[in-house]
């Protein structure tokens, strides 16, 4: 099924940085529908981008005659992703708020990188890298885990592919020792979305559950076996 974007969004995003990040962001929204305009030094990366992107252009994106030339300032979203060259981000997240870009969302590597985005004028400040590390730590823990989203040190929001343990039992079952302490948000089953599960529903393969709790009770439901417990009761 080809993703589509919501209704209401932005129309024109400009991405400028085509590194792994940059080209992520430009493809992902060129599928999902965006006029997407990317802006890179690197004629290689340009001309990669121009396969997917509504128009790629080498250039500078420090450069304000550029951005004025290019009519950056008419993006309604403009997402800074040059985050190794410090300078290079701030500079430019400052001359896009300088043009009126309404949204300017700026890639930073540091805690320090990411305040001064922020004091220059970005709306939104993103840490790719610490971010992804911090899904990584998190999911050592709960092997199934294949997405992340942090609230706390110790508590998120995770996605899992259902392991075989818990195939063919009703969520009020796998439920018993983690009451009250966690919920399944939701389940997807191939294109369909089950929201809010009620508690007789059945696991099944392939499905894909999201659980927000305190990672250990999210690691004790995963490795929840109902069929061990009852066997053991039984013996």
């Amino acid at each position: 099924m080809p993703m589509t974007k919501p209704s209401g969004s932005p129309e024109r995003v400009t991405v400028i940085g085509l590194g792994r990040f940059g080209t992520s962001v430009a493809k992902s929204l060129s599928e999902l529908g965006y006029e997407v305009m990317a802006i890179d030094l690197d004629p290689r990366k340009v001309q990669a981008a121009s396969e997917y992107v509504t128009l790629a252009v080498e250039g500078d994106g420090t450069d304000r005659d550029l951005l004025e030339q290019l009519n950056v300032q008419q993006s309604d979203v403009v997402v800074v992703a040059q985050g190794e060259n410090l300078e290079a981000s701030v500079l430019s997240t400052l001359l896009l708020k300088k043009l009126k870009v309404p949204w300017v969302v700026s890639k930073a590597k540091t805690a320090l990188h990411g305040e001064l985005l922020h004091r220059v004028g970005a709306d939104r400040v993103v840490f790719p890298e610490m971010d992804a590390g911090v899904r990584l730590a998190h999911s050592l823990g709960v092997r199934h885990i294949t997405d992340y989203i942090t609230l706390s040190n110790s508590a998120g929001i995770a996605k899992i592919e259902a392991p075989a343990n818990l195939v063919g039992h009703t969520i009020e079952n796998l439920m018993k020792n983690v009451q009250g302490r966690m919920n399944v948000l939701l389940i997807k089953r191939g294109n369909q979305l089950v929201t809010v599960p009620h508690f007789g529903e059945v696991i099944r393969a392939h499905d894909e559950l999201v659980l927000v709790g305190a990672d250990s009770d999210i690691a004790h439901f995963v490795s929840h076996d109902p069929g061990q417990v009852k066997a053991a009761n039984q013996s």
